[in-house]
């Protein structure tokens, strides 16, 4: 990850670029958008993917591991089982272990930069042995750093705090999170934030003319930034089309630095 509190790294989410999966089958599934999709992102300059093995089941791991070249940066996610007909959720240590090996073997990698709990339940969350995952992380290799993705307010970050350890990585929407809230920017003091959901699914530019989006997409990163200093933000476009909205390259570092602090840009690719 990114460690400079003044550049938030861009990462790419993946939820929905290989298919979409309703819980039974994989939806809109097509080998070749998924190929066109990882390949036009890398030819964007984007290094980093979110991914989980529930995102088209296991499909988007695969197409990330066929088409990422070695030095891309992934994170994934575990404590959803997708070996069982139908996912179930699996927070115990055993299974989150095995979930990421799983993984990994799709990815075809041996490790991961950040592994995720993903959305755990708010009654499963006092059970979820975060420290004990992160030695496993740290005893195999198989990831740099832990964390959760966490869906609020369902899941309180003080259910979270004091049980994940400090440093780790917590995931929240944009949306979800409350600038006012002095508790709850207190607690994220203590992890590294990354915000997801900026642009809830590209709805946020749907309206915006294409010649406007790449000073809207910088405008909305940098207030982001402005408001919480995450060290990462994921953007999700779901299709290579959407995928071209954020092809702005050095217009981003250009109209976010209008939207920041005179002489600094928040924005790295």
């Amino acid at each position: 990850m990114n460690t400079m509190q003044d550049q938030p790294s861009v990462v790419i989410g993946t939820m929905r670029c290989s298919g979409s999966f309703n819980g039974l089958m994989v939806l809109g599934r097509d080998a070749d958008e998924g190929r066109e999709f990882v390949e036009g992102a890398i030819a964007q300059g984007f290094t980093t993917f979110d991914t989980s093995p529930v995102y088209a089941r296991g499909r988007a791991e695969e197409d990330l591991g066929a088409h990422l070249p070695g030095d891309a940066s992934v994170w994934t996610k575990v404590g959803i089982d997708t070996t069982t007909p139908l996912p179930t959720l699996d927070y115990n240590l055993e299974g989150m272990a095995k979930s990421l090996q799983g993984s990994l073997k799709r990815l075809g990698r041996d490790h991961v930069e950040v592994a995720f709990v993903h959305n755990p339940e708010p009654r499963r969350v006092s059970d979820i042995d975060f420290a004990g995952f992160a030695r496993h992380c740290s005893r195999t290799g198989h990831a740099d750093l832990v964390g959760v993705s966490v869906l609020l307010p369902d899941v309180s970050l003080p259910q979270i705090a004091g049980r994940l350890p400090a440093g780790s990585v917590v995931m929240c929407e944009a949306d979800q999170l409350d600038p006012q809230d002095t508790n709850v920017t207190r607690l994220l003091a203590d992890y590294r934030l990354v915000v997801r959901s900026l642009f809830s699914g590209g709805s946020r530019l749907r309206a915006v003319p294409p010649e406007r989006r790449a000073e809207e997409i910088a405008a909305r990163i940098s207030e982001i930034h402005e408001i919480y200093r995450p060290e990462a933000v994921v953007i999700g476009p779901r299709t290579k089309e959407q995928l071209d909205d954020y092809e702005a390259g050095p217009a981003w570092l250009t109209s976010a630095a209008r939207h920041s602090a005179p002489g600094r840009s928040h924005v790295t690719r």
